[in-house]
């Protein structure tokens, strides 16, 4: 995948933790949330240009995205998520991953948000237990809202949406440090477990110490199915830790 970035600033803010409280909610399949977002399943959200839509309408769509995340207090929107925190990265880049995926031009130049968080010890639910839940033998279907899991290296992911944006956060509780990257997918809504898929968001190569939480976040552009993993850096390449799936 293509990408350049540029970073714009690098903010830093006081320690502490609070209570990290994400919903969970259950059984509404992509079809349902898009009615929700007003579109079918497969478009674009209000507001995104349409797929093959000219090429100045693109980047006028992506000029003002980056001037919202920009003016975002970003400090307040980890605080809504019950989160302190402690440096933001706002870099641009032209990802073709992301730019295909909602019909612009694969050389679009758009933004992605970093941030480095501290959080409380949150206790990841089992993606397999909520889906019994809200299935049954002959039908699969993605949890939809916010959603956190355990993952099998010693952490929690959360995959959540807010303000028009999609969030991957993993918080680690292993001891010393660990390097990756956080990657989300757009999956189908009818799976089984939480696969990777067809990507749509690589976030940066990161180091966790034990404690921490990293998140990446990006504009949602459709609703749909969304995995996101944390990839674990070894000696040759790097190793899937798991993640969180979620109809979003």
């Amino acid at each position: 995948m293509s990408r350049g970035r540029n970073v714009h600033r690098n903010v830093a803010a006081g320690l502490g933790a609070t209570v990290l409280a994400l919903g969970l909610a259950l059984g509404a399949a992509t079809s349902s949330q898009a009615a929700t977002d007003g579109t079918a399943a497969g478009e674009n959200l209000p507001g995104v240009p349409a797929p093959g839509s000219p090429a100045d309408a693109w980047e006028a769509w992506a000029a003002q995205e980056r001037a919202d995340a920009e003016a975002t207090d970003w400090k307040a929107d980890a605080a809504a998520r019950g989160c302190t925190l402690e440096e933001v990265t706002i870099s641009e880049e032209v990802d073709t991953d992301y730019n295909l995926a909602m019909g612009a031009p694969a050389d679009l130049r758009t933004h992605r948000v970093d941030l480095l968080e501290k959080c409380a010890d949150t206790a990841g639910a089992s993606d397999t237990a909520a889906r019994a839940a809200t299935s049954d033998a002959a039908t699969l279907s993605l949890p939809s809202g916010d959603r956190c899991a355990t993952t099998s290296g010693p952490g929690t992911m959360c995959l959540t949406k807010s303000s028009g944006r999609i969030y991957a956060s993993w918080q680690y509780r292993g001891s010393g440090s660990v390097t990756g990257f956080l990657r989300i997918y757009r999956v189908p809504t009818g799976v089984d477990g939480c696969p990777t898929g067809t990507t749509w968001l690589t976030g940066a190569s990161a180091t966790w110490s034990n404690g921490d939480t990293r998140t990446i976040s990006k504009t949602r552009t459709t609703a749909g199915g969304y995995s996101a993993h944390m990839w674990k850096k070894v000696l040759v390449g790097h190793t899937d830790w798991g993640g969180a799936c979620s109809s979003l």
